[in-house]
C-alpha cells in the first residue's frame, strides 16, 4: 500500500470530518442552504475516503487462485463508487437542494458567522490539497496536473486530488453565495450558490467515472511506457526483435506485460531459457510497477 496514498487519504479524512461538523453547526445557526450542500458534500468526502481506504487495503491483498492476477483492481471500484456517491448523494442532493430555494427563497441569518466558517474551511482544504499534491508529485514528473488526472492509475490519488478542487472551489461558491445575500439581503443567492455547488460536483463526478472505468476495463499504460518497455526489451542482446507487447493496468501503479519475442539463434533450449530469464530479470529491475510478466519466444 502507498505511503503517500495512505497519508493523503487520511489527511482528507481528518479535513473533511472537521469542516462537516463545523458547517452542520453553523447551518443550524444560520438556515443556510449552500452551508448545507457543503455540510453534505463534506460528510460524502467522509465516506469517500473510508471507501478509497478500504479499496487500497483490498487492493493490497496477494494473488491467489480464484484472483491470479492480485486484488489491485479493488482500488479502482473503491473509486468508482466514490464517483458515484459525489454524483448522487453531493451534486444531485446540492442540485434539488438549490433549485428549491430559488424557488422558494429564504432569508438565512448570522451570516458572519458563516463567512468565519468558510474562511476557515478553505484553509483546512488548501492544507489537504498541498498533502496531495506533493504525494502525487514524484509521480508527475513535470506533467500538467489535468494530464496527470487523467494518465495515473493511482486512482485513490486521483479521487483525493479531484475532491480537495472540488471541495475548495465549492467553497469559494458557498462563500460568495453568502457574501451576496448578506449583500443584497436576497436569500435567492444562496439557492444559486447550491445550484453551483451541485453543478461542480456532478462535473468532477463524471470525469472521475469515466477515467476509472477505462481502468476498469483493461486500458493500457501511457504510449510513452510502453514504448520504453519496448526500447528497453530490443536493448536486450539476446532479443533480435518485439513481436508484439501487450500492457494492461491490473492496479494502482501496478502492470501485467505480456511480450512475443523473437530470440536470435541460442546454441540450446537451456541457453534460451536463460535469456527469457535474463530479460524477465533486467525489466522488473528497470519498471518496478510490472506485477506480472509473461515472455514468449516466437518467430516471425
Amino acid at each position: 500500500m502507498s505511503t503517500g496514498s495512505t497519508r493523503a487519504i487520511a489527511l482528507a479524512l481528518a479535513a473533511n470530518g472537521g469542516i462537516a461538523l463545523s458547517k452542520f453547526g453553523v447551518f443550524l445557526l444560520t438556515g443556510s442552504s449552500s452551508l448545507l450542500t457543503e455540510a453534505i458534500h463534506s460528510a460524502a468526502d467522509c465516506a469517500n475516503q473510508v471507501l478509497l481506504f478500504i479499496g487500497l487495503r483490498q487492493g493490497a491483498r496477494p494473488a491467489g487462485p480464484k484472483h491470479p492476477l492480485g486484488h489491485g483492481q479493488a482500488a479502482f471500484v473503491a473509486s468508482f463508487l466514490v464517483a458515484l456517491l459525489l454524483f448522487s448523494v453531493g451534486g444531485l442532493y446540492s442540485l434539488v437542494e438549490g433549485l428549491h430555494k430559488i424557488r422558494h427563497p429564504e432569508q438565512p441569518h448570522h451570516l458572519g458567522w458563516a463567512v468565519a466558517l468558510l474562511v476557515f474551511a478553505i484553509g483546512l482544504e488548501g492544507a489537504s490539497l498541498r498533502g496531495a499534491l506533493r504525494a502525487a508529485g514524484s509521480e508527475r514528473r513535470g506533467r500538467s496536473l489535468l494530464r496527470y488526472l487523467r494518465q495515473s492509475s493511482r486512482t485513490e490519488l486521483v479521487v483525493v486530488l479531484a475532491e480537495d478542487i472540488a471541495a475548495l472551489v465549492g467553497l469559494v461558491f458557498a462563500l460568495l453565495a453568502v457574501l451576496l445575500t448578506m449583500a443584497t439581503g436576497h436569500g435567492v443567492w444562496d439557492g444559486i450558490g447550491s445550484v453551483a455547488i451541485g453543478l461542480l460536483l456532478i462535473a468532477v463526478a463524471l470525469f472521475v467515472g469515466v477515467e476509472v472505468s477505462s481502468l476498469l476495463m483493461n486500458e493500457a499504460p501511457p504510449l510513452a511506457l510502453r514504448a520504453a518497455l519496448r526500447a528497453a526489451v530490443e536493448e536486450d542482446p539476446a532479443v533480435d526483435r518485439v513481436l508484439n507487447l501487450v500492457a494492461v493496468v491490473v492496479g494502482s501503479d501496478r502492470l501485467m506485460v505480456a511480450l512475443q519475442v523473437q530470440f536470435r539463434d541460442q546454441p540450446s533450449g537451456a541457453a534460451l531459457v536463460a535469456a527469457i530469464n535474463a530479460l524477465e530479470r533486467d525489466l522488473h529491475q528497470r519498471f518496478p510497477q510490472i506485477q506480472h510478466l509473461f515472455v514468449e519466444p516466437d518467430e516471425a
